[in-house]
C-alpha cells in the first residue's frame, strides 16, 4: 500500500488500478456561493489569499487578471486566476483580447509551478454541476508532484502512434477530421475545433491550434490569439445550443518532463456536464451518449456567429 504525505492531505495509490486518488478533508469546508459580498471582486468585500501575479490595468491603477493561492490548496502549487475584476464576466462574451489575457495568465502560471511537479493541470470549472463553487469567473492551475494516470495513458498512446508513424497523433487527428467534415464545428488558419468520434460527454469540443507544440508554455501571443478566438466562439455555440450549460475546459500540454516531444501537441478540451454518470458509466468507465457526436457538431455549426469561418 502506498500513501505519500501532500500539502493538501494525501495522495494514496490504488491497489486496483495503480492509479492516484487524493484525500483531501479540508476541501470539504470549501467556499461556497453565499448572499455575501464576492471575495473576488475588488472593493470591501474581497477577501483572498496572497497574490502571486498580475497583469495590470494600462494605467496601472488596476488588475485585468490576478493570480492568487488556492485557499484550499492540494498541494503549495495550487493558484486561482481570477480572470476578470467584472463579477458577471465570461469568456463567452468576453473580447478576444480579454481572453487571451486569460490564457496569457495560464501560461505564465503554468510555467512557474512546474517547478518540483511531475505535471501541472489548468482548468476552469464553470456552473455547479461542474464543480464549480464560486460565480465570479475564475479558473484554476495545479501542480502535482506525480503523473495523473490519464495523462501517463494519453502520453503513452501518442509516443506508440509516433513511433508507428513518425506523426503526432493530434495531427493525424485534426487531418481525419478535416477529411471527414461531420464533426468540425469550425476551422480557420489558425485552429481547428471538432466533436472527437468518441467523445467523453456530450457535445465535447476540442479546439487544436494549427501551429502543434507540445508545451503551452511556449506557445506565441499570436497563437493565443488564434486559440482565444476559436475557444470563445465555441462557448458561444455551446451557450446558445445548450442554454449556457455547466462545463469543464481542460488545457492539454506536455508534463513537465515531455515539453520538447515531438509527439504532444497541447489543445483544449470543453466538456459539458450535462448529465449524471450512472452505473455502466461508473462501473465500466465507458460513457454513454444518448446524441451521435455527427449531429451535436451539426447543431453547433448552425449556432456559430456568422462572422466565424467554417
Amino acid at each position: 500500500m502506498s500513501i505519500r504525505q501532500w500539502t493538501g492531505g494525501e495522495l494514496r495509490l490504488a491497489p486496483w488500478t495503480n492509479e492516484w486518488v487524493i484525500v483531501a478533508p479540508a476541501r470539504a469546508s470549501g467556499t461556497r456561493e453565499t448572499t455575501g459580498a464576492c471575495p473576488f471582486c475588488p472593493g470591501p468585500g474581497e477577501d483572498t489569499p496572497p497574490e502571486r501575479w498580475r497583469l495590470s490595468t494600462p494605467d496601472g491603477s488596476g488588475w485585468r487578471v490576478r493570480a492568487v493561492t488556492n485557499r484550499y490548496a492540494l498541494s503549495d502549487h495550487h493558484e486561482v486566476v481570477i480572470e476578470s475584476p467584472q463579477h458577471g464576466w465570461d469568456l463567452t462574451t468576453a473580447t478576444t483580447a480579454e481572453v487571451v489575457d486569460v490564457l496569457t495568465a495560464w501560461q505564465v502560471r503554468h510555467r512557474a509551478l512546474r517547478a518540483g511537479a511531475a505535471e501541472v493541470v489548468v482548468f476552469r470549472n464553470r456552473g455547479e454541476a461542474a464543480g464549480s463553487s464560486l460565480a465570479h469567473p475564475h479558473s484554476q492551475v495545479l501542480g502535482l508532484p506525480v503523473l495523473s494516470g490519464v495523462t501517463a495513458r494519453n502520453v503513452a498512446v501518442a509516443r506508440d502512434h509516433h513511433h508507428r508513424t513518425g506523426r503526432r497523433l493530434v495531427e493525424d487527428i485534426v487531418e481525419a477530421e478535416l477529411a471527414h467534415g461531420e464533426r468540425v464545428v469550425h476551422t480557420d488558419a489558425g485552429a481547428t475545433a471538432f466533436v472527437p468520434i468518441a467523445p467523453a460527454t456530450e457535445f465535447e469540443t476540442r479546439i487544436v491550434p494549427s501551429t502543434y507544440r507540445a508545451d503551452f508554455g511556449a506557445a506565441t501571443l499570436d497563437e493565443l490569439a488564434t486559440a482565444a478566438d476559436s475557444l470563445r466562439t465555441v462557448l458561444a455555440a455551446l451557450r446558445a445550443v445548450l442554454v449556457d450549460p455547466a462545463y469543464n475546459l481542460v488545457l492539454h500540454t506536455a508534463p513537465t518532463t515531455w515539453t520538447s516531444a515531438p509527439f504532444l501537441a497541447w489543445h483544449l478540451q470543453v466538456l459539458p456536464r450535462l448529465t449524471t454518470p450512472a452505473g455502466l458509466e461508473v462501473a465500466t468507465g465507458i460513457p454513454v451518449l444518448t446524441t451521435r457526436p455527427e449531429d451535436c457538431a451539426a447543431r453547433l455549426r448552425t449556432a456559430l456567429p456568422v462572422d466565424a469561418a467554417r
